[in-house]
């Protein structure tokens, strides 16, 4: 068997010495390049086995090479490691986002690093791209003209298409799907998470063909890695404008129930909120004067204008409902174990604020990122604070985890540690769980609220670490009691190298500064497997037991 060949880039001659030498005493070929754009280059013609990358280089920095890496056909299934002194969490995560399957930090061991190369060249199940020469523009064009998440073909690609069927007198109806609040999904959960979204509703949209849709009706994306979708759906020819407007709206909403309802059973438990779908909808005349593309265009614009009309609307309709939750304090609260992972016992439970069952803002999520929008965080805090307390009760089962988020940890320590009274008034079993997902900008004014609700008795906990806005230097200064790592890192630690190195950083760290750490949104026998297996004490989800009315054993 002809031996496995490693790229080495580095802009460093020394390392790229150490690191070849390492790797050929391991029983690997070996070659090098001295900045990204070389190695891309030698990527490209040599089409190594594995390409060892430097993240800091001059030009072209190991992201970017590393994204390039993963766009090309000729090198798309090549593994790629990253060699870096970066070791931020938000690091591994941007090199997780560009496409690398694991990391090296240096200083490295020559074992880490035979280990990593050796795991990666297992993990690739795909075979090396053979050399095509004259058709890789082609192909390079392709990638541009198909999305791969979703497989299908961009606007562009189906004009053609479209310019046939409107030559021989066929309106058609254009339906623009889109998948509403996508950047806070993304914000709460990931980027793999909403990719599993975006997937799902074009799965979800395949299926219909044959029943909402025909055969020869054309599904599409707006854009490669968009998650716009557009359907473009043949009407029968003699229809006036009022009954082809009310086909239309009425096709519109049984693909909106449709695909919100397939969303919703597809991630139920995961994404602990209420995935809506927007479709709106526009007619595509002939016309001989204008050109095809710009047909197709203005019926895109004209759908996109109904989509905002009906989010205006939306908005509306919210800012009522909230307004209404306020003052009728509507305000549900159910409690979820966290358990020592070791015993199975519980030994805290999170309070959880919901929104009117049914509602828009049943969701918790949905709930404070309105209220922070609006300028309501203090109001809602102040009935989740009260409800939280009032139906925990002054429990000897143990502790209770309160969300707090960061944006009002300051006000609440300098002017409103009244909203928490009926919390101080449970003693020292109370922490405070302080919302991780936004950066911190003043890590003074941060610390001197953090002291003020210890000196109040509050121990903290920090929520969502390693959710990509985590820094370690912050995590360090701040010393909470407890550490939750998100979930989008305990969801399969087991099959993911980076996801395994991330959360052993997390347990290191919380050795180093007296932190108990938690992992939340366990799921799995797999998952709880692995988290144990990597240190973490405790642990809360699914698995482990469901929110409910009052704390559960």
């Amino acid at each position: 068997m002809s031996k496995k060949r490693i790229l080495v880039v580095d802009d460093d001659a020394d390392v790229r010495s150490v690191v070849e030498a390492a790797l050929s005493a391991a029983g690997f070929e070996t070659m090098g390049a001295a900045d990204g754009s070389e190695g891309i280059e030698r990527a490209v013609l040599e089409r190594p086995d594995l390409v060892l990358l430097d993240v800091l280089m001059p030009n072209l920095s190991g992201w970017e090479v590393c994204a390039t890496l993963r766009s090309l056909p000729e090198t798309s299934s090549v593994p790629v490691v990253m060699l870096t002194v970066k070791s931020e969490i938000r690091d591994f995560v941007a090199g997780r986002q560009a496409g690398a399957v694991d990391f090296v930090t240096k200083p490295f061991t020559r074992a880490r690093l035979v280990e990593a190369v050796a795991s990666a060249l297992a993990g690739r199940d795909e075979p090396r791209p053979r050399r095509q020469g004259g058709e890789m523009p082609a192909r390079r064009t392709r990638g541009l003209l198909q999305d791969t998440l979703t497989g299908f073909p961009t606007v562009p690609l189906v004009v053609d298409a479209l310019r046939e069927k409107l030559l021989v007198d066929q309106d058609l109806g254009v339906f623009l799907i889109d998948i509403d609040a996508v950047e806070s999904l993304e914000d709460h959960y990931g980027w793999e998470v909403v990719d599993e979204v975006v997937k799902e509703a074009a799965t979800g949209l395949r299926r219909l063909i044959g029943t909402l849709f025909s055969t020869g009706d054309l599904l599409a994306v707006s854009r490669p890695g968009s998650s716009a979708l557009v359907a473009f759906v043949a009407l029968p020819s003699g229809q006036g404008e009022v009954e082809a407007a009310a086909r239309l709206e009425r096709k519109a909403r049984q693909v909106e129930e449709s695909l919100g309802a397939l969303l919703g059973e597809r991630f139920l438990g995961r994404v602990h909120r209420r995935i809506e779908v927007t479709v709106a909808a526009s007619r595509l005349r002939y016309n001989p004067q204008v050109r095809v593309e710009r047909l197709v265009e203005r019926a895109l614009a004209e759908a996109a204008a109904a989509a905002s009309s009906r989010e205006e609307e939306r908005v509306v309709s919210q800012r009522e409902e909230f307004g209404a939750i306020l003052r009728r304090r509507a305000i549900g609260t159910v409690f979820q174990p966290i358990r020592d992972l070791e015993t199975g016992r519980a030994v805290a439970w999170e309070a959880l604020a919901r929104g009117p069952s049914g509602s828009a803002f049943e969701s918790p999520e949905v709930l404070f990122d309105y209220a922070a929008r609006h300028g309501q965080v203090l109001p809602l805090e102040e009935i989740c604070v009260r409800f939280s307390a009032a139906r925990f009760g002054a429990s000897e089962s143990g502790l209770l985890f309160v969300n707090v988020e960061t944006n009002v940890v300051n006000e609440l320590a300098r002017g409103g540690l009244e909203v928490l009274g009926p919390l101080v008034a449970l003693g020292p079993s109370v922490v405070l769980e302080i919302t991780e997902r936004g950066a911190i900008p003043d890590f003074d004014a941060f610390r001197e609220g953090i002291s003020a609700l210890r000196r109040a008795g509050f121990r903290i906990a920090l929520d969502d670490a390693g959710s990509g806005h985590a820094s370690l230097h912050a995590l360090a200064e701040l010393r909470p009691d407890y550490l939750k790592i998100s979930q989008s890192l305990v969801t399969g630690p087991h099959r993911d190298g980076i996801k395994s190195e991330i959360v052993e950083m997390l347990v290191r760290l919380g050795g180093r500064i007296g932190a108990v750490t938690v992992a939340e949104g366990i799921e799995t026998e797999e998952d709880l497997a692995g988290v144990r297996e990597l240190g973490v004490t405790l642990g809360q989800g699914f698995l482990l037991g469901r929110p409910a009315p009052v704390p559960v054993p």
